[in-house]
Parts: structure tokens; C-alpha cells; sequence
């Protein structure tokens, strides 16, 4: 997702519209990609019970809901949540309000029961495992061909009808990605009787009901929602040079050479990605052919402290371009409770 700021010469403001009703994060609908394949180190949860979850280890620290994990529960019935075991069997709409459910996760909520005492297809699994390094670490869970339940007496699952067959996927970044894939024995996951979507909070209420208990599912795409962070933007300047005192002491006066130090912040766990800063440079008041040395530099701006240089990145203007592109690239989230910053610094000359 290219994140992109307009900065006005003099007056200029940034605003990240992402609406309601979720806080950290988007949906969208990319086109399907296959499975994730699990390697022999991957876990099957060895007997999962009926209405049963499951506290296991993320791998790494997950971004949700403006804190980070490190475990997160798996149940059996096809939701993921960060809270107290909650064990409900049948779905409802969101927001849900169920204790333990406030902050979740619906690849495919439904009554669902890997080990239904009638059921004929006897193959299903829920297996999960860590996969990749770095910043393409993920958390892999997938629910391979379990029973939807519809009789249960006493609390244990008679009688089955449909297989279901889907994966999700946490990104360590905060994105998730929920597949269902058309390659199972009997794959039934179409949506019909299941709540699909994201809960961040219950109240306030911040959630994305992507559909409940309707034939919404279209094999062809993926469900993803990325993790959106929280960019802010802070533009400084000094002079550098005018041809009266050279360096010393300059002053802003005709032909004197300003430099402008523009400081990106991410204060939220995501990395933000393709970060561009825009900026139009006063014609009238500066020879615009004079802009020059492009740069960026991590950490905070640091205006008069910063040597001249050129490494704009890949997608940035070049010397003598109105407006200036500067191409920050990636700003990781915050580290600890610190926001990441970049600052980007490019000069030009007064009339």
C-alpha cells in the first residue's frame, strides 16, 4: 500500500482517513493464493475437544488492536482471540459481546467439530506452525476438512453436515489473511452459516463484519486486512549558507541556500510501506532550479547537524524537480513504545 503526503509550502497538513469501523486495520480482497505448506514442524492439535481453544505461542510479536501478542488462542470453531478461553459453539453477529471474545479474529466462526461421533469424513485436522524469519515471520493456522456440527446432546456432537476447509494467516507486521482454498476433499466453506470477519474492540465497538450467515465466499480471492500505521508529519528548516556571511551566522536574504528537514513518525506497531513526501516548492521566492541534494536519513531531523548528500531512493525526484518527491521506502512501527522515525532533506536557493 503506497502511502503518500502532500506538504504545502508555508500552510500544510496530513490526514489519514481510514473510517469506521475498525481502528488499526483494512479490508480488501486481493486474488486467492495457495495454502501455506506446513513443514514437519508444524503442531495438530492432538484431540480438540467440541466448542474447545487452545493457547498457543505467536512466534513473534503480533500488532492488534494498538498492543502487541505473543499467544493467541485457536478454537475449535474457527476463530482466533486474544482474551480468556471462550468456548460458545454457534455464531452470532458482531460486535460480538461474548467475555473472551472482545478482541478476535473470524476466519469462519460456526459450530464446527473435528471430532463428530457420526461423521464420515474422519480426515480433518486444525494443524498451526511459524513460518519464515524476520519481518516475513507469520503465524500459519489451518482448518483442514472439519465437520460442521448440527445435532449435539450433552454436549457433545452428534451428527455433522459439510466439511470445512480454510486457512489464516498472521503477518508479523499485523496484517491477516484468511484463505479457502477449492482443493479440499468436500470444501462447504461458502459462508452460509458462519460470521466472518475482525473484532478489535467490543465497546467502544470497533469491528469489520465481512458477512454473517450468508453465501458470501467467491473462491477466487483471499480476505486480507492490513494493518495501518499511524504516519505523522513535521517540516523545520535553517539556512545554511547566504552570500554575505558564507556559514557563519547565515542569514535569509537573496541568494542564501535553506535546507528543509521533513520528519516522518510511525507510532503504531505496522510498518508502513512505499512512504512518499510531496512538496511544492514557491516559485516566487526561490529559484526552483537550485533544488538539490534529496536525501534520507534515519532517526529524528536533525537540520543544521546533517551533511549534504544525495540518496533520495528509487522512486524520488531528482535535482531542479518542483515539487520535490522525497522516498522515504519503509518506516517499521514503533519499537518499545518509541515511534520509528525518517527524515527527509533537500535544499534550494532564495531569489
Amino acid at each position: 500500500m503506497v502511502r503518500k503526503i502532500f506538504l504545502f509550502w508555508i500552510f500544510f497538513s496530513v490526514v489519514f482517513a481510514y473510517g469506521a469501523p475498525l481502528q488499526y486495520l483494512t479490508r480488501t480482497t486481493p486474488a486467492a493464493t495457495s495454502l501455506d505448506t506446513h513443514t514437519g514442524g508444524a503442531t495438530t492439535w492432538p484431540t480438540p475437544p467440541d466448542d474447545g481453544s487452545l493457547l498457543i505461542n505467536i512466534g513473534f510479536s503480533f500488532p492488534f488492536n494498538g498492543t502487541t501478542y505473543t499467544q493467541v488462542r485457536i478454537s475449535t470453531n474457527g476463530k482466533l482471540n486474544f482474551g480468556v478461553a471462550e468456548n460458545s459453539g454457534g455464531n452470532i453477529l458482531l460486535p460480538n459481546g461474548l467475555i473472551g471474545d472482545y478482541q478476535s479474529i473470524y476466519p469462519y466462526w460456526d459450530d464446527l467439530d473435528p471430532n463428530a461421533i457420526l461423521d464420515l469424513g474422519g480426515t480433518g485436522y486444525i494443524r498451526y506452525e511459524t513460518l519464515g524469519s524476520g519481518d516475513s515471520q507469520r503465524l500459519v493456522v489451518t482448518y483442514f476438512d472439519i465437520p460442521k456440527c448440527t445435532l449435539e446432546v450433552l454436549g457433545i456432537c452428534v451428527t455433522s453436515a459439510g466439511h470445512y476447509t480454510f486457512q489464516v494467516v498472521l503477518y508479523k507486521n499485523g496484517d491477516i489473511r484468511f484463505r479457502y482454498p477449492t482443493t479440499s476433499p468436500s470444501n462447504t466453506a461458502n459462508g452460509s452459516s458462519a460470521t466472518i470477519g475482525v473484532q478489535e474492540n467490543f465497546s467502544p465497538s470497533y469491528y469489520d463484519q465481512y458477512s454473517y450467515n450468508t453465501t458470501s465466499i467467491d473462491f477466487t480471492f483471499d480476505i486480507l486486512y492490513s494493518y495501518l500505521p499511524s504516519l505523522s508529519v513535521a517540516k523545520t528548516s535553517c539556512v545554511i549558507y547566504d552570500p554575505v556571511n558564507n556559514t557563519t551566522n547565515p542569514k535569509r536574504i537573496p541568494g542564501s541556500t535553506i535546507r528543509y528537514a521533513i520528519q516522518v513518525s510511525n507510532s503504531t506497531y505496522g510498518t508502513a510501506s512505499n512512504v512518499f513526501v510531496t512538496d511544492t516548492v514557491d516559485s516566487s521566492a526561490f529559484d526552483t532550479s537550485t533544488i538539490r541534494y534529496l536525501q534520507i536519513q534515519d532517526g529524528a531531523c536533525n537540520c543544521t547537524g546533517v551533511s549534504s548528500a544525495n540518496n533520495n531512493g528509487p522512486s524520488g525526484s531528482a535535482d531542479g524537480v518542483n515539487p520535490v518527491i522525497l522516498d522515504y521506502g519503509s518506516i517499521t512501527g514503533v519499537v518499545g513504545a518509541v515511534p520509528v522515525q525518517k527524515c527527509g532533506y533537500f535544499e534550494v536557493d532564495i531569489q
